[in-house]
Order: C-alpha cells, then structure tokens, then sequence
C-alpha cells in the first residue's frame, strides 16, 4: 500500500515539473519571438533607411553627371556653330570678291559711269574723314541748283503782255532792259529791307543795287529807273535814293506762265537750265504759247499739271546759261530753242 503511494507521488511531481517545463518553455519562446521580431523590424527599418539614403545620393550624384555632360555637350555645340558661320561668312566674302573681279557687278552701274561720262565730285566728311563721291546728274542739280531758275522769272502780271518779254526771243543779259533786271533784282532783297505800309512801299537803292549784284555778278550795267514788279509801279527817287510803289491792292490774274525744268547740266564753268515754258489761262483751262496768243495749242484742260507734261512737245523751250564764278552762279543768258 504504502509503494503504490509513493509511485503516485512520483508521478506527480513529474507531471508538475513537466508543465513547468512546457511553461518555461513557452515563455522563453514567446520571449525569443518578440526580441526576434522586435530586432528584425528594427532590422528591416534601418535597411529601408540606408536603402533610401543611398538611393537619394546616387541620384544626386546621377544628376550632376548628366548636368556637366548636357553642359559640355551645349558648349561644343554653340562652339561648332560658330565655326560654321565662320566658314560661311568666309565663303561669301571669297565669292563676293570673284564675283567683284569678274566685274559682275557692272550692271548695277549707271550709264555715265559705265562710259565715264558721270560728272562728279568729291566731298569729304569731317567727322569721319571718308570720302563720299556724289553724282551729279540732273536731279542733283534741280535739287540743290533749281532756285537758280526761280531766280530768273519775272514777277509781272502775267495778263499783261509785257511779263512775256523774255520769253519773246534770245537775250544776253547785257542787252535785257533795266526795268527787268531790276524786277529780277527785287526778288533777292530780303523781306526786312522792303518796307510796307498802307500807303506805300519802299526799298532803298543801296540794297537794290546789291542784290542785283549778287544775282548778275556785277553793277556795271545797273541803271536807277522806274520798273514794275507785280502789280507795283516803283518810282525812283534820285534825291533820297529810293524806289517807292504806292502800296495797291493786286488782283487776281487770269493767265499764268508755268515754266518746268526738262534737263540741268554743267559744262566747263557754265550751268544749263533746259525747260519747257506757256501760257496757262485759267478761264479757258487752255495753254497758250509765246509764239501765238490766240490759239490755243491745248483745250478744255482738266488737269493742269498733267495736261502740260503730256503736252510738252507742243509748248516752247528755253535755255537758261549760267556763268560759274567762285562756286557761285550768275544769269548769263537766256535763249529760245523751240
């Protein structure tokens, strides 16, 4: 009996000392898996970081290549192209100067440079100290000379026969009547020096006399005597000097002479005034020449201007010569062509 007690006994404390076992044995498991799991999460979360780290370091590191390769490539690039311009802009100065020594350009010419006619001269610029060739063909000289023919035209109402005298036949300004020398003169006094008021107009001999100098050259062939100029009578007073017109009211002509400048060129010391000259009267809107004052060469006119170009061969022509003297140009003569 008492064996079977202590069999029983025995027992127990086996199977007590075996749940022990299994109980420690699952704490301790329990404990391994969470310090397992607990330092592989730390593990994996340390990976992920470095992982990260070095990824963002490498494609920092990626960029800044590709940054200095686009950069070096774009220099080449922008290097190259110049060199390309370079070549080019040597090639078409190369060509340029064949197509020069072949005289290619020859056509670009004008006909009196081709011929050597051209009459030119050569002016230099002070700023620069450049040459600069200028022609002088007949647009150049009606540009700069072709006051020259302003200068020349009586200013006498035009429905008077008397404002057609120079226009009549060949004059040598040494045998022109002193009244119309005188009118041509008056023009040149500056504005200032003629005096107005309501009663009379008046301008002294003395500045008289040096515009007729200055537009003929000299004073030998100047005459004090009365002349008319527009619609004023310039009486001479010999005592005081002076040429006094009682200030009239002009009125409105029905002719008028229009006179164009068809060609202007120089030769030697002498300019040449070419034009073509008539009678335009305003009432009929016909041109008139000075050859004829009654018949009419041109009629029912509708445009003025155009009606006298493209009629021209039908109107008279003159020739104005002026003599240079010092670079300054004086009414020579004036002669009839046609």
């Amino acid at each position: 009996m008492a064996k079977k007690i202590i069999n029983t006994e025995e027992e127990l404390s086996k199977d007590i000392l075996k749940e022990v076992k299994s109980k420690v044995l699952n704490d301790l498991n329990k404990e391994v898996k969470g310090t397992i799991k607990e330092a592989t999460k730390n593990l994996k979360e340390n990976l992920e970081t470095e992982i990260k780290d070095n990824i963002n370091i490498e494609i920092e590191n990626a960029i800044r290549r590709e940054e200095k390769r686009l950069i070096k490539n774009k220099n080449f690039i922008i290097f190259k192209r110049d060199i390309i311009i370079l070549v080019l802009f040597g090639l078409v100065l190369y060509f340029g100067y064949c197509l020069y020594d072949v005289k290619y350009f020859n056509f670009m010419k004008s006909e009196c440079e081709k011929n050597g006619t051209c009459q030119n001269v050569i002016q230099v610029n002070n700023d620069d100290q450049k040459e600069e060739e200028i022609i002088k063909d007949k647009d150049w000289y009606i540009e700069n000379l072709g006051y020259l023919l302003d200068n020349a035209k009586l200013n006498i109402n035009a429905d008077n026969v008397s404002s057609y005298y120079l226009y009549t036949s060949d004059h040598s300004i040494k045998n022109v009547k002193n009244s119309y020398l005188l009118n041509l003169a008056l023009k040149q006094v500056d504005d200032k020096n003629i005096k107005t008021n309501s009663v009379n107009v008046t301008v002294s001999g003395k500045d008289l006399k040096n515009a007729y100098e200055d537009l003929f050259g000299g004073t030998s062939t100047y005459k004090a005597s009365n002349f008319e100029y527009g619609c004023l009578n310039f009486i001479y007073n010999e005592d005081k000097d002076k040429y006094v017109a009682d200030n009239n009211k002009c009125n409105t002509n029905n002719k008028e002479i229009i006179e164009h400048i068809s060609d202007m060129y120089e030769e030697g010391n002498k300019l040449y005034i070419i034009t073509t000259a008539a009678i335009y009267n305003k009432n009929e809107s016909s041109f008139y020449t000075f050859d004829n004052l009654y018949e009419p060469v041109v009629t029912n006119s509708t445009d003025k201007d155009n009606d006298f170009e493209s009629n021209k061969k039908k109107l008279n022509s003159y020739e104005y010569t002026f003599k240079k003297v010092d670079d300054t140009y004086y009414l020579d003569t004036i002669n009839k062509l046609k």
